[in-house]
């Protein structure tokens, strides 16, 4: 057991060592749909359905203005078409992207690849404006570059502001309006099926005050497409980060304290290793020293070797049920993660807590992304990943947590706590 844990040890920190503190390529995830002479085929991040599944779809369109998305709409329904949209990168598990499966005939899909070009910031009423395809990391560098920060973001920067609002993403805050983007949409276009005499298609301009928002910003798409949003900034700030891994007794009782003393609270929990990791989360005047950045472990490129090896020995454990090797494994997983601080750096690496930054470096990350194809890398996201590594976060609400954490203290604590070691590699949050 000893000898396996330092064994375990070794193999990780020398294989992920030069892909976490040298600069490393990826090869990117590809489009999600893919087209030949026969129509085309729509994939998720991935590579598979939850239904084992191809979505097969006739056509798809790429517009590149509100104009040409508005038409594209009318287009559908003039022709009676099942229409659904999807953008650079698709991320969706279940088939809600799928416009219909079962008779692809009759059916279309839109991308918001191209419709991407428009930024409107405006500083004196603390807004910005964006096409729905925009990325969300080049909307947070424009709106730093202007002297602003978009408060709430998910952790994953590989998503379209149009589908971050209409799937409900979110950060991790319980102050002010709260960690979810789409609180923070103060108007967006809605585009939606109409008469003929109306060009088969009309814009439908939402206001901050309109009863129709909180319907029309986490829609999944059942409402209309979504071209332009609206969000509200705040001026420019930074963040202080420091992480605390520590013995995960009364968490049921500290995560709610937690949560209300730190502004962008975070906790991690690993039941098999006794462990809870609170993130001190807070923020500092813009003229603190410090110019980190938080590029998180699980999205940096991800060497494939690693990946196939680390899934193998997954395997391998599991079918031998040598539960003494998992627990090994994921010992070896958290102390990895405390080593390199979740993906904080100070500078080029991590140097030591606190970790402060601009707000645009501290809440979204997704360094895979910013550097040219590799294919002895893998992105997050990549439709290959799924045959090498399947890796996944388990969210669940705070009042959930509450009520299911004395009953994991009254059976949990008597077992042998060993049986949740596989956990610990996908984690709680």
């Amino acid at each position: 057991m000893f000898s396996l844990r330092w064994l375990l040890g070794a193999f990780h920190l020398i294989i992920w060592g030069p892909v976490t503190l040298t600069v490393t390529h990826a090869m990117l995830p590809p489009p999600p749909v893919q087209c030949n002479d026969s129509g085309c085929t729509l994939y998720n991040s991935y590579g598979v359905w939850n239904d084992r599944k191809d979505c097969r779809v006739p056509s798809i369109t790429y517009p590149t203005t509100e104009e040409e998305l508005r038409l594209a709409v009318a287009h559908a329904n003039q022709n009676n078409l099942k229409v659904k949209v999807v953008s650079r990168f698709s991320h969706t598990i279940p088939k809600l992207a799928c416009p219909d499966d079962a008779q692809h005939g009759s059916s279309m899909l839109i991308s918001t690849l191209k419709y991407n070009s428009s930024i409107e910031i405006d500083i004196a009423n603390l807004a910005v404006t964006a096409d729905a395809g925009v990325g969300l990391r080049e909307l947070i560098d424009e709106v730093e570059r202007s002297g602003l920060s978009l408060v709430p973001a998910p952790y994953w920067e590989g998503v379209s502001v149009g589908g971050l609002i209409s799937t409900g993403a979110h950060g991790s805050s319980w102050w002010g309006k709260g960690g979810a983007v789409h609180d923070h949409v103060i108007g967006l276009n809605l585009i939606v099926p109409a008469r003929k005499s109306e060009g088969y298609a009309k814009i439908i301009r939402i206001g901050g005050r309109d009863p129709l928002l909180n319907a029309a910003k986490v829609s999944l798409g059942m409402l209309g497409v979504i071209s332009k949003v609206k969000l509200s900034l705040e001026p420019a700030f930074k963040r202080s980060i420091s992480y605390d891994f520590t013995d995960d007794a009364h968490i049921e009782d500290i995560f709610m304290d937690h949560g209300k003393k730190y502004e962008f609270a975070d906790v991690t929990w690993y039941p098999s290793r006794h462990t809870a990791v609170y993130r001190y989360d807070y923020r500092v005047p813009l003229n603190t020293s410090g110019n980190g950045e938080y590029d998180f472990l699980g999205f940096q490129p991800n060497s494939i070797l690693v990946s196939k090896t680390t899934r193998s020995s997954e395997k391998l454990l599991e079918s031998a049920r040598n539960v003494n090797g998992k627990c090994a494994l994921a010992t070896t997983f958290v102390g990895f993660k405390k080593l390199v601080a979740n993906g904080l750096k100070n500078g080029p690496i991590f140097t030591g807590y606190p970790v402060v930054g601009h707000q645009g470096r501290m809440q979204t990350s997704g360094s895979c992304f910013i550097f040219n194809e590799d294919r002895h890398l893998l992105c997050l996201g990549s439709k290959n990943q799924w045959p090498v590594l399947l890796r996944d976060n388990s969210n669940i609400s705070c009042l959930k947590i509450w009520r299911f954490s004395p009953r994991c203290e009254e059976t949990e604590r008597p077992l042998n706590q060993r049986i949740f070691a596989g956990l610990t590699s996908t984690t709680v949050s």
